[in-house]
């Protein structure tokens, strides 16, 4: 029997190694000491592992070696219950990992990855196909021909897709962005890569050029909240204050949560799943690590009940 999903998530764990309080930024030459240190999961596990708070039911096809790194993240992730079902362990190494160095609201990363062990693309097919779901959220940036196949399966079954960006100075020229995003549904990258991708200087303009597109496009813009483009119309939902910004690192993926958990799962208004994400990347700033501090489900329904019961909407959206 098929197992069944609401949310598939294709996608790479990474060892994220998180170092915090510095008291200055690393230069050559000098020793910097952090107040503390983390060693948790990234990418596609902060995903996974806050749409496991909500009660989603979501299927991570991630790929695991028999390196350090890989039993690390794997042995979190079943101490947190993810369904590993779709994900495939390999006898020998494949180390994904970053550092990352928050400072004054912003980080830096080293990262190091060794080429995959398998086809991970033959891989997500693969488990695609033995599975049955909803929706298809892709972390990161495919080109058409990667992400052509997935999507083809993803059809067969009725699914939706999403996919999520990644930094890159050339964005603008990576791909014929019309034709890429008419094989999902949404997209949803941050402020930075809407404007790269569309050459413009303001994020409401990158919005406006990106919803000519695709619709919805969602376009995340940290402590300023999110911006939507649908139907003609864009609109901005602010930010929630949660408390002071102490790791920014995967507050994307854990909004890429929040916003799937309305969207695919409650079928709320595309403005209420907004509201979810930015509960959710909001509290992820919180702490160390991008999941640490995701809510579970009751307390994001609380979280947006008192949102809606404050006098100015306290993070509902602005036209």
């Amino acid at each position: 029997m098929r197992p069944e999903y609401d949310i598939f998530l294709p996608g790479d764990y990474f060892f994220d190694m998180i170092y915090t309080g510095l008291g200055q930024f690393p230069v050559l030459g000098a020793e910097v000491y952090s107040q503390d240190l983390i060693a948790t999961g990234g990418a596609m596990y902060i995903t996974a592992l806050a749409l496991r708070r909500l009660d989603v039911r979501a299927g991570w096809a991630a790929c695991f070696g028999n390196d350090y790194y890989s039993e690390y993240v794997h042995r979190l992730a079943r101490e947190a219950d993810l369904d590993l079902t779709p994900a495939v362990r390999v006898d020998q190494p494949y180390r994904r990992v970053t550092t990352s160095i928050p400072y004054q609201g912003e980080r830096a990363f080293v990262t190091y990855v060794d080429p995959p062990p398998i086809d991970l693309e033959a891989h997500w097919r693969q488990s695609m196909a033995a599975s049955a779901f909803k929706h298809l959220h892709l972390g990161g940036l495919l080109s058409i021909k990667r992400l052509g196949p997935l999507s083809e399966i993803a059809r067969a079954q009725g699914a939706t897709i999403s996919m999520d960006c990644q930094d890159n100075p050339d964005l603008k020229n990576v791909c014929t962005w019309p034709e890429l995003l008419s094989l999902v549904d949404v997209f949803m990258p941050n402020a930075r890569e809407a404007m790269l991708i569309t050459g413009t200087s303001t994020v409401q303009g990158a919005v406006e050029q990106l919803a000519a597109w695709i619709d919805p496009i969602i376009v995340k813009d940290g402590a300023n909240g999110v911006w939507i483009g649908h139907a003609g119309e864009v609109i901005h939902v602010r930010a929630i204050d949660a408390g002071p910004a102490v790791d920014t690192t995967g507050a994307g993926d854990c909004f890429n949560a929040g916003f799937l958990y309305g969207w695919v799962v409650e079928q709320a208004p595309l403005s209420q799943a907004a509201v979810y994400g930015n509960i959710c990347g909001g509290l992820s700033v919180t702490q160390v690590g991008g999941a640490t501090a995701a809510p579970t489900r009751d307390e994001l329904l609380g979280w947006y009940a008192r949102l809606s019961r404050q006098p100015d909407g306290g993070g509902e959206p602005n036209p």
